[in-house]
């Protein structure tokens, strides 16, 4: 018996073409898989406004961290969520 693998971003694709719409909780779980472990821990995905994705971060340093990844993130979104046409990223902090 073989196990097939496949990407996060093949996995929410599915979803969304299956079920129809993005949900809330799609947004939230994709999160943990796009900006990755070190990212969670220090930041908070609290949606997506007008194509922005919102993030609150913890501190100085997570502020750093996320604006190091923007670029890839906000890509990882695109590829998983075409249908949301993501735009940029609004922080705010939570310090």
């Amino acid at each position: 018996m073989s196990i097939e693998v496949k990407n996060i971003q093949d996995l929410v694709s599915e979803y969304v073409s299956e079920v129809g719409t993005v949900s809330g909780s799609s947004l939230h779980k994709a999160w943990t898989e796009i900006a990755g472990k070190e990212l969670v821990g220090i930041t908070e995905f609290s949606g997506v406004d007008d194509g922005k994705i919102n993030v609150i971060v913890k501190s100085p340093a997570a502020y750093s961290l996320l604006m190091l990844r923007k670029r890839s993130i906000l890509s990882g979104y695109s590829r998983c969520f075409p249908e949301m046409k993501i735009t940029g990223m609004h922080v705010k902090r939570a310090y």
